[in-house]
């Protein structure tokens, strides 16, 4: 009887265990922004803004993967007003365009952006962050990704940017 009991638990804990892994792993991929999907989230104000200083939402970025073919990429912001529509809060890139990860906090990449005045009385905000190729723009004559070969198939993931802590300041 005490064998089944402890099988039943062990059982039961390695469930839960699972369900908890699959949760944070959905949580983790909303900060995940590839070229098909925006990464989304919710960032608060955590200070009042200087008074006649604008609010600014601070944006980190933790892990960056570019496109192996040198087709530059570039993140826009995004926020929706309380009538649903679409206001664009800044663009930027990253430079140099190379893959890299943020082993801690401190050493991500922040992007700073000023809200309209419309935007920054809110507390708690809903924004998201796209990636956009643009395919217009080639760099020619430069091997962007050296140990590639000619002809080669791509080996590494599509290009994604990670998003790691933001805020309203």
């Amino acid at each position: 009887m005490t064998r089944t009991g402890s099988r039943w638990i062990a059982t039961l804990a390695a469930s839960a265990l699972a369900m908890w892994a699959m949760d944070g792993r959905a949580d983790s991929d909303a900060l995940l922004a590839t070229v098909n999907k925006p990464a989304t989230f919710t960032a608060a104000r955590v200070a009042e803004a200087a008074p006649g200083r604008r609010a600014r939402l601070i944006v980190s970025v933790t892990n960056y993967r570019p496109t192996d073919d040198c087709t530059p990429v570039e993140a826009v912001v995004t926020t929706r007003t309380a009538d649903g529509k679409e206001v664009e809060i800044g663009r930027f890139g990253v430079t140099p365009d190379r893959a890299f990860d943020a082993p801690a906090p401190s050493e991500a990449l922040r992007f700073s952006f000023l809200l309209p005045g419309d935007l920054a009385a809110n507390q708690q905000m809903k924004f998201s962050v796209a990636l956009v190729p643009h395919t217009e723009v080639k760099t020619s004559g430069v091997a962007c990704n050296p140990s590639r070969k000619a002809g080669e198939a791509q080996k590494s993931p599509a290009p994604s940017l990670r998003v790691g802590d933001v805020e309203i300041r």
